[in-house]
């Protein structure tokens, strides 16, 4: 039985390390799709150098650019057996994975959303400093995280709406340390199996 999962969240919520972690314990491929668009900016592809110009202004690169991307990994991998930290950041972005996995025949299982006050990603980044920033990331100035924390707040809701009736979306206090967040977490995921 495969397992297709994705995480969500504001930026500097904590997507990726609780992401790495499940990857780790039930042996998925983590993606992210901020490190996809870098990685293709880092190859110097077509995408990558269209992406570049919407990644270093903090502001989110187009849909289709973005479907493009995230599907040429997916096919990689069979469509099966991942994580996607940072995707779905839209409706129409959850939409489209959505249809785009039915047509593979694999299942959604389900979107974990990290709960986390503005206030507490203030304090981590605070508290941590440099280690805090990605150093891969050309868009850590305060403008661009007041940016995506702007996009993610008119953006999540409907994000909500549309895959909490079918059941698809687990919301986990994310405001915690790292442990009893996992475990919240996995054991949710135990559920599904």
């Amino acid at each position: 039985m495969s397992l297709n999962l994705f995480i969500i969240g504001p930026s500097g919520c904590g997507k990726s390390t609780q992401a790495k972690l499940i990857a780790a314990k039930y042996n998925l491929t983590h993606l992210s799709m901020g490190q996809l668009l870098r990685n293709e900016i880092a190859a110097g592809s077509v995408e990558g150098l269209q992406a570049k110009t919407y990644l270093d202004s903090g502001t989110l690169v187009p849909e289709e650019l973005s479907y493009k991307v995230l599907t040429n990994s997916l096919v990689k991998i069979n469509n099966k057996n991942f994580i996607i930290d940072g995707f779905p950041r839209t409706y129409l972005q959850g939409q489209f994975i959505e249809n785009y996995l039915t047509t593979q025949n694999e299942p959604l299982d389900l979107i974990i959303h990290l709960d986390v006050t503005f206030e507490e990603i203030q304090t981590r980044r605070a508290k941590m400093g440099d280690e805090f920033q990605d150093k891969n990331r050309t868009d850590n100035t305060p403008e661009a995280m007041a940016a995506r924390q702007k996009f993610y707040d008119e953006n999540n809701g409907l994000i909500m709406d549309y895959f909490q009736p079918k059941n698809l979306i687990f919301r986990v206090d994310g405001n915690r340390p790292i442990e009893p967040i996992f475990a919240d977490i996995d054991q949710k995921i135990n559920q599904l199996k």
